[in-house]
């Protein structure tokens, strides 16, 4: 009896034993290297506990580890190389390991797990870091002037762009194609961006652009190597991550003039100086994004400009402001900002964005336009789309009222617009306008590639004198600066035509019952330098003529117009804060002579209007803003007796 209890408890004992050499084996190899894989272990009283590092852009949520008996394990295929890491406990609480290779600070009075994985399958600490260079591989530089052009889709192709808004077709040559020039062509994106598609594997690619039968590389490449002739190649690494590609420098790259691999510290973001403008601005050449959220831990951009990541480009706090500074290449882009809140990353647009477009998630992105103007970046809005379809819409409406024989105010009349406008691309145009219950006009335009085609019903084509209302118009670029034009109107008995050519500022075309009853010449010619200057002239062998001009720099334009009997003319300024605008027609058969002037300031607007002949005067006032617009315009046909010649209009739009 004695043995078996002492049996029992030995073997109790021995067990116990085990799991303490066990378990004080696991919790000291934090990190390992098992069957190709880097095994992170923790432990932790957590619900969730995440993994985050140099390796997943920070993620504080990527990558979730499993527990395994009491330990949470976290398994990923890394190539060669330097990483950092920390666990973020439950999505919230970050902790360094403490049983980590190494150390090194995090830049906010912590610090971070530091190890190298070596060729060989070795774990090391920060005292035996080696790089690749030093132990005989290729040497791979950092690029730390490059902007965000490379990442991966969400089909998972590797996308790489490029900037360049002269060439007609370039192409890219890398280790992926075997270095074939005119293999892979780059596709056209949009305002001098072209980019290349690529199905690639994880690995380390050498890549150059081929522009014109010139070899060139990638100036927003991840890092550059010798390519053997004197000059560089571009490289690019591929790797998996979580079940998903990622794109990288090289582990082993090294910074310029560096011989060993450093320490990877975070890189810090470029914040501007100064007062912080609210929303957008372009300041030093650099676009400012500045946003406040006040229970945000962290904040982040993201957008087209960089593949979405939503750890390329961390915020900092100035004055308030969560404030990030972008070098950008002029063109538009899209963008959103990622707020960690309680270890969870909010997607949020910027309220204060230029303009919208929907997100594909029932959500919307902030848009906006960079350009270039007299060498200095500026920034435009776009047009917005509100919904999560490609439609715009604008409706317009006019109640109108008049004094009776008792000098009473009645209603007189009412009448109502819609406008739609369907443009899922910039080649496709649908616009409709209904007035009541049937439609008032339409205009269908489609472009592809060189060739495009309209189709106008009781909407005259854009051409410098109205013509002919409905009809089809072919437009044809022959070559940058040149189109060939062709156009047929909508009659009864005739087949009304147009035929031109327009080349650089000017265009010339010939007609048959377009513009008149007879055949016609029209010409244009356009002259933009400090200042814009435009000519119009068409004659028809029915002595019909008309002439015209348009004059306008930054601050002032006029206009006029002349067909033989009446003359229309037109001349806006900026005065003070205001934009006035002066028009009106002058009849020389009657004499008579019609003006109005209205005045803009802010959002509201007042007019005057006077009519020589009738004596008749009209006083409007008005208020609107980009969504929508009031009127209230009172108008006296006699002053006489203006109790019964009073008229108001109330009118007003609202888009969509």
């Amino acid at each position: 009896m004695k043995f078996s209890i002492f049996s029992n408890s030995f073997r109790k004992a021995f067990f116990v034993i085990v799991l303490i050499f066990v378990f004080s084996t696991l919790s000291l190899g934090a990190v390992a290297y098992k069957d190709g894989k880097v095994v992170f272990t923790f432990q932790a009283q957590a619900n969730v506990v995440y993994l985050a590092g140099t390796f997943n852009n920070w993620s504080p949520t990527a990558w979730a580890m499993k527990l395994v008996d009491g330990v949470w394990v976290y398994e990923v295929e890394l190539k060669p190389g330097t990483y950092q890491y920390k666990f973020v406990i439950d999505g919230k609480t970050w902790k360094e390991d403490p049983e980590a290779p190494a150390y090194t600070d995090d830049g906010f009075g912590g610090k971070n797990g530091l190890f190298t994985l070596t060729n060989d399958g070795k774990i090391l600490g920060d005292s035996n870091t080696q790089s690749k260079t030093a132990t005989g591989g290729k040497k791979y530089v950092l690029n730390e002037k490059r902007e965000n052009t490379i990442f991966v889709d969400a089909d998972g192709y590797i996308i790489i762009r490029y900037y360049n808004k002269d060439v007609k077709q370039p192409y890219i040559a890398g280790s992926f194609n075997n270095w074939k020039a005119d293999d892979t062509p780059l596709y056209f994106v949009e305002d001098g961006w072209w980019e290349a598609v690529l199905e690639l594997q994880p690995g380390v690619y050498e890549y150059k652009f081929v522009v014109d039968g010139n070899w060139i590389p990638d100036p927003n490449a991840f890092a550059y190597t010798d390519d053997g002739f004197g000059g560089l190649n571009a490289v690019v690494e591929v790797a998996r991550e979580g079940g998903k590609l990622v794109v990288r420098a090289p582990a082993s790259a090294v910074k310029e003039g560096k011989q060993e691999e450093t320490k990877v510290e975070e890189k810090k973001p470029v914040v501007t100086v100064g007062k912080v403008t609210p929303g957008l601005s372009v300041v030093d050449g650099k676009v400012v994004f500045a946003v406040k959220k006040e229970n945000a831990q962290e904040a982040y951009v993201a957008g087209s400009f960089n593949g979405w990541n939503p750890r390329a480009q961390k915020m900092q706090l100035v004055d308030g402001y969560l404030v990030a500074t972008l070098v950008l290449q002029p063109g538009v882009h899209k963008y959103k900002y990622v707020f960690v809140i309680g270890g969870n990353d909010v997607w949020e647009e910027d309220p204060l964005a230029p303009a919208y477009e929907p997100d594909g998630f029932g959500g919307k992105n902030g848009v906006f336009k960079l350009v270039e103007k007299d060498g200095k970046l500026a920034i435009e809005g776009v047009e917005s789309q509100a919904g999560g379809l490609p439609v715009k819409g604008k409706y317009e409406f006019t109640y109108s009222f008049s004094t009776d024989e008792n000098k009473i105010l009645v209603f007189s009349g009412a009448t109502n617009k819609l406008t739609l406008t369907f443009n899922p691309n910039p080649d496709l145009t649908l616009t409709i306008v209904y007035g009541g219950a049937s439609i008032h006009s339409a205009l269908f335009k489609l472009a592809n590639d060189k060739l495009t085609v309209g189709f106008h019903y009781k909407n005259a084509w854009n051409f410098p004198v109205i013509g002919k209302d409905t009809g089809i118009v072919f437009s044809y670029d022959i070559s940058k600066d040149t189109k060939l034009v062709f156009g047929l109107g909508y009659e009864n008995s005739e087949l009304p035509l147009i035929a031109g050519v327009q080349f650089g500022g000017i265009s010339v075309y010939g007609a048959k019952g377009y513009f008149t009853n007879d055949y016609s010449v029209l010409a244009q010619y356009s002259l933009e330098v400090p200042f814009t200057l435009v000519f119009i002239g068409m004659y028809s062998l029915d002595n019909t003529y008309y002439f015209g001009f348009d004059f306008g720099t930054e601050q002032f334009a006029l206009g006029a117009g002349f067909d033989g009997t009446l003359m229309n003319f037109y001349a806006s300024s900026k005065i003070s804060s205001y934009d006035v605008l002066l028009q009106g027609d002058f009849e020389l058969s009657t004499p008579d002579l019609t003006i109005g002037i209205v005045a803009k300031a802010d959002t509201y607007k007042f007019g005057l209007g006077y009519t020589l002949s009738t004596q008749a005067v009209s006083v409007s006032v008005g208020t609107f803003d980009k969504e929508k617009e009031l009127n209230l315009r009172i108008s006296f046909d006699d002053l006489s007796d203006i109790l019964s010649s009073t008229k108001l209009t109330l009118s007003g739009a609202v888009k969509f």
